[in-house]
């Protein structure tokens, strides 16, 4: 695997318009969700280029598909996934790319190698380092608020969250002590998981911007949710 990336790496830096500046250590990490036992490769790498953001994104499915890529179960086992996680501090959103990646500033399988290599990027939209952003994630006791659902419904997946993740300290976000009693109001969530309830007595933009994660479609999953919290806690 580590000479699949070897190969799509210098396939990009043989491109006239890309430029390879450095790359991280390559860190095995178990797989997230329930596609495939097998093991998973993370890396990250610093690229300059004169392609725009569409471009490159091309360039790197292109390079996706040349070393063997298919695409047909999400989290399945893969030859070599690509991901644009940054282009300097462009925000953008389109139908098929969004800038920087919504997902990579809270999962340690990204955050170690990208800070290995760029601690000291600002994230464009958090406005935190990538260094900063990864040791939000190490400081224990892990706490994981739920908002936007009734008290009830927050207590029942709190229930099978923690069969999952014992250790980790929950709370309900509009009424921590009714979900949790063991998590005191003072202690900052590492994330604020938004399920986007009709019900909700609070909307995702009234969230703090830092912790606050959109699963509004996870609502009735989870087991999504569970892979959420694996890709935070540990790699």
């Amino acid at each position: 695997m580590r000479e699949t990336y070897t190969r799509a790496l210098d396939r990009h830096n043989q491109h006239p318009e890309i430029d390879l500046i450095k790359t991280s250590q390559w860190i095995e990490t178990a797989p997230v969700g329930d596609q495939t036992k097998d093991t998973f490769l993370n890396g990250a790498a610093h690229l300059t280029t004169q392609l725009s953001p569409e471009a490159m994104l091309a360039e790197l499915q292109t390079v996706e598909t040349e070393m063997g890529r298919t695409r047909e179960v999400r989290w399945s086992a893969r030859t070599l996934d690509l991901d644009l996680l940054l282009y300097d501090q462009v925000v953008l959103e389109t139908a098929g790319l969004l800038i920087p990646h919504p997902a990579f500033w809270y999962r340690r399988f990204v955050l170690d190698p990208l800070t290995e290599i760029g601690p000291e990027v600002i994230h464009p939209i958090k406005k935190m380092t990538i260094k900063k952003l990864q040791q939000r994630l190490l400081k224990r006791p892990f706490v994981f608020s739920l908002a936007g659902l009734p008290a009830e419904e927050t207590a029942t997946i709190i229930q099978e969250l923690k069969q999952h993740y014992p250790d980790v300290l929950f709370s309900h976000w509009e009424a921590p002590g009714e979900a949790s009693e063991t998590t005191p109001k003072s202690i900052e969530p590492t994330l604020i998981a938004w399920f986007g309830s009709i019900k909700s007595e609070i909307k995702f933009d009234a969230l703090p911007e830092i912790p606050r994660i959109d699963v509004s479609e996870y609502r009735n999953n989870t087991g999504q949710i569970v892979h959420i919290l694996q890709s935070a806690l540990d790699f």
